[in-house]
C-alpha cells in the first residue's frame, strides 16, 4: 500500500471523525500528502495535529459540501495552492432517520445534496486530470445499505445505492488508464452515528470500528477492486439481499434502521 500512496497527494472529504479520521490515521505513515476537509475545524484540527505528530505532511480546508458552490470553492483553493489531487477518498456522508413522510424535506434533500451531488461533483471534476498523469483513483465509501431499500433511512440507503452502481460502472470505464475506482461499503460502524440519529445501537457482533473499516477500504482500493464490503458478518448479509425479492429484503432491512421512536 505504501508504494500506491509515496509521494502522492490524498484528499480526504469529513475526514474529522469517524472512517474519515481513521483514513487519514491509516494513510499517516504511508508517504503521501493528506488533505484533510470536514465542516468541524476543532476536530479537523485534533486529527490534523494526530497525523502530523505521526510524520504525515497534512493541511486542512474547513469546508460544507453541502453548501451552494463548495465544491467549486474547493477547487479553486487547490488551484491557488497548486496542489493537484491523485487520490481522492470521498468519505462525507450524512443521513436522516425516520418516516420519509416525517423528516422534513430539507433535511432529505441535505442528504443526497452531500452523498451525491457533492461526492458526484467533486469526483467528475478531479478525474480528469487524474487520468490525464496516468495514475491516482477515486475511493467512494457507501455502506451495506446499498444492496436494499433501507426503511427509516430511505433516502441514505437510496444515496449509498447510487455511490455504489456509479463505482462499479466508473471502475470498468476506468480500466487501462492507471487510474482506479472501489467503493467501501461497511455494515454498522461504532461512530456514534446511531445514538445521534436516535437509533438503536445494532448486535454488537456486526459492528465495526472505523479503523477496520479503513484498512479494509485501503486494502481493496490499493488491489483495485470495485467494491469491498467489511467485515465477515456485513459481507454475508449484503449477498443474501440476492437470494431474496427485493421487497423481502427491505422487509428485512426494517428492524435495522428502525428509530428507538419512530417519527
Amino acid at each position: 500500500m505504501k508504494r500506491l500512496f509515496d509521494g502522492t497527494t490524498v484528499l480526504i472529504t469529513g475526514a474529522s471523525s469517524g472512517i474519515g479520521a481513521a483514513f487519514a490515521d491509516q494513510l499517516a505513515t504511508s508517504g503521501a500528502r493528506l488533505l484533510l476537509t470536514a465542516r468541524n475545524p476543532e476536530r479537523l484540527t485534533a486529527v490534523a495535529g494526530r497525523v502530523r505528530a505521526a510524520g504525515a505532511s497534512v493541511d486542512t480546508i474547513r469546508l460544507d459540501l453541502t453548501a451552494p458552490g463548495a465544491v467549486a470553492a474547493l477547487l479553486r483553493d487547490l488551484e491557488a495552492r497548486q496542489i493537484a489531487v491523485d487520490h481522492l477518498v470521498n468519505n462525507a456522508g450524512i443521513g436522516a432517520a425516520g418516516r420519509g413522510t416525517k423528516v422534513p424535506v430539507e433535511d432529505q434533500l441535505r442528504v443526497i445534496d452531500l452523498n451525491v451531488r457533492a461526492a458526484t461533483e467533486l469526483a467528475l471534476r478531479l478525474l480528469p486530470s487524474m487520468v490525464a498523469r496516468g495514475r491516482g483513483g477515486l475511493l467512494n465509501v457507501a455502506s451495506t445499505g446499498a444492496f436494499q431499500g433501507l426503511p427509516w433511512l430511505s433516502v441514505y440507503g437510496a444515496s449509498k445505492a447510487y455511490v455504489l452502481g456509479w463505482s462499479e460502472a466508473l471502475h470498468v470505464e476506468l480500466r487501462g488508464t492507471g487510474v482506479r475506482c472501489c467503493c467501501l461499503c461497511p455494515g454498522p460502524v461504532a461512530t456514534g452515528w446511531f445514538a445521534s440519529a436516535g437509533m438503536s445501537t445494532p448486535m454488537r457482533a456486526i459492528v465495526q470500528t472505523a479503523p477496520e473499516v479503513a484498512r479494509a477500504g485501503l486494502r481493496g482500493y490499493s488491489r483495485d477492486k470495485s467494491h469491498v464490503i467489511s467485515g465477515p458478518l456485513s459481507r454475508t448479509g449484503a449477498w443474501l439481499t440476492r437470494a431474496v425479492p427485493r421487497a423481502v429484503a427491505a422487509r428485512i432491512a426494517t428492524g435495522f434502521a428502525r428509530p428507538r421512536s419512530p417519527r
